[in-house]
């Protein structure tokens, strides 16, 4: 997993909405910086740190949801849906890697048995009964249905990132980062909410010295 960008310019004693640009022009560029990879599907590791990325900033967006206006669900919505695609496409890649080592162990056992009928020479009278050993146990052994789940696998995947790209051509469409943006200036340029201009308050009154 990609480390989270670090946000500069930030200070502690700068008010909440100052702040929220620089935090938030990181976070959108981190997740920007990675849909350059969306038209490549086996980009696995890129696309899950891009799911990575959208939570970051969807989160980003809940926590600081007070300095918003109810516009902002929308959005929310918008990113819970990106980060379920994603999140489909990652588990479908996960399940792939793990069905793929299940074959590979499975195919061993296979080619150990299928070795012995190396040991024959010609028609050997006990190859047939050998060749019916190995052929009952393809049969009856995990081979066939890991291969098949394998399959369903893969289709799944790839009428998910289907959907997953038509997604992300509509957002693109509908300008979603610019969007994002001037919600973020805008909220930038509001009032202080008044739990905040509370606390400030009281702690400019500590800082002072008494009379």
């Amino acid at each position: 997993m990609a480390k989270a960008k670090v946000i500069e310019g930030l200070h502690p004693h700068t008010e909440t909405r100052a702040s929220l640009p620089p935090m938030f022009a990181t976070r959108i560029a981190e997740l920007w910086d990675l849909a350059v990879h969306m038209p490549y599907p086996d980009r696995v590791r890129e696309l899950h740190n891009m799911r990575i990325a959208a939570k970051r900033l969807r989160y980003l967006f809940e926590f600081f949801a007070y300095c918003f206006d109810e516009k902002l669900g929308e959005a929310l919505k918008k990113f819970k849906h990106l980060q379920d695609f994603l999140g489909e496409v990652h588990d479908c890649d996960v399940w792939v890697d793990y069905l793929r080592r299940q074959l590979r162990d499975a195919f061993k056992e296979l080619s150990s048995r299928r070795k012995t009928l190396d040991r024959f020479v010609g028609a050997d009278a006990d190859l047939q009964a050998e060749a019916a050993a190995l052929r009952d146990q393809l049969a009856g052994g995990p081979a066939q249905g890991l291969l098949l789940m394998l399959s369903d696998v893969a289709a799944r995947r790839a009428r998910l990132y289907g959907d997953l790209l038509l997604f992300w051509e509509q957002l693109s469409a509908g300008d979603f980062r610019g969007e994002l943006t001037r919600a973020v200036a805008a909220a930038a340029r509001g009032p202080e909410p008044a739990l905040e201009l509370e606390l400030a308050t009281e702690l400019k009154s500590d800082e002072e010295p008494e009379q």
